[in-house]
């Protein structure tokens, strides 16, 4: 079984999906992304990475 994860980037298109209001095809297609993963455990880590950096514009992975 694989689990997946979309994801909408961006500040603008994030405040739309909560305002809940569509999205063009142009920002579906530059802003939502589509990971899969072979385990749950995969799948949460992932996430938890993605809501630990929440706010942050830049970063660096050593």
């Amino acid at each position: 079984m694989k689990y997946t994860v979309t994801i909408i980037f961006g500040k603008e298109q994030v405040s739309k999906i909560f305002n809940s209001e569509n999205l063009t095809n142009e920002e579906l297609k530059l802003n939502k992304k589509v990971y899969s993963f072979d385990t749950l455990i995969e799948k949460e880590a992932f996430i938890k990475g993605i809501e630990e950096s929440i706010g942050w514009s830049e970063c660096y992975v050593c």
